[in-house]
């Protein structure tokens, strides 16, 4: 459970050299052996701004405006979709108001401000927020949603950042978070062939830094006043004058990926999956 905050600075439909990105209409089909969820993603990546109209779009019209091809993620034990606030919505702001403590100036959410940070992601063509479904709990046909991925700065140079990890605090000691890094990390590595992933996390969360350790991720150092601007009800002591926190940053790239962290997570991935029908 992790944040780093960045101001998301739209680059929408130009490179940083001028050139401007390849822009059409395109289905995302869904892996056929699940078509009950949802039929397709739509992903209409144009450059043109957005007026915050997607609120109560469905799957299938929901754009999801992401500068890379994205397809439905998932393993036994969990999925990784788009977030669309119709479906996802109320799972997001049934997310404990502390889980966002050490999240920055993201959270704690009404409706509106999410709705408006949702936004701010989906309207970064950089930018992708994904939601983690349960499947286990999904088939019981119990509350399924688990938390929220959220990537930033998928850059055309082959790189990105997790900008947002926030797990229900249920799935604490489960596989649950486990298999979605295994999920997105090959994604990123083996489909989009990235060659570097940052992972950040806030000096104090200490219960991140070791799960980024966990899962392959190399220490790079602190960067000072790197969180965002933090508002003072999250601030620790010692911090009242301070605007923002330091960061914790890691890294893991391709050679790191093919050499040791794909079987890394495939091992992880052996483990007995938690029954999470019983989870309050």
């Amino acid at each position: 459970m992790d944040c780093h905050t960045q101001a998301l600075q739209s680059n929408i439909g130009q490179h940083t050299d001028g050139r401007e990105f390849n822009t059409g209409r395109r289905y995302l089909e869904r892996p056929k052996e699940r078509p009950k969820t949802s039929d397709r993603v739509l992903n209409l990546y144009e450059d043109k701004e957005y007026d915050g109209s997607f609120d109560n779009k469905p799957m299938h019209l929901y754009d999801i405006n992401f500068i890379h091809p994205f397809q439905f993620l998932e393993t036994d034990q969990v999925r990784l979709e788009p977030f669309v606030p119709l479906k996802h919505i109320e799972g997001f702001l049934a997310l404990p108001d502390s889980s966002w403590n050490v999240m920055g100036d993201l959270g704690p959410y009404n409706r509106q401000t999410a709705l408006e940070d949702i936004e701010a992601f989906r309207s970064d063509p950089q930018c992708l927020l994904l939601a983690i479904m349960d499947k286990q709990r999904e088939n019981a046909e119990m509350d399924a949603f688990a938390g929220v991925y959220g990537l930033i700065e998928v850059s055309e140079y082959m790189d990105a950042v997790f900008g947002v990890i926030n797990v229900h605090p249920r799935y604490q000691r489960t596989h649950v978070n486990s298999h979605c890094m295994s999920l997105v990390l090959s994604y990123l590595f083996d489909t989009l062939r990235l060659i570097r992933v940052q992972y950040d996390a806030v000096i104090f969360n200490v219960q991140s830094i070791k799960s980024a350790g966990r899962f392959g991720f190399k220490e790079e150092g602190i960067a000072r006043n790197y969180n965002g601007l933090v508002p003072a009800s999250k601030k620790r002591k010692g911090e009242e004058k301070r605007q923002s926190q330091d960061m914790w940053l890691g890294s893991m790239t391709d050679y790191e990926w093919d050499t040791e962290g794909r079987n890394r997570l495939k091992e992880m991935l052996k483990r007995t999956p938690v029954d999470t029908t019983s989870l309050e």
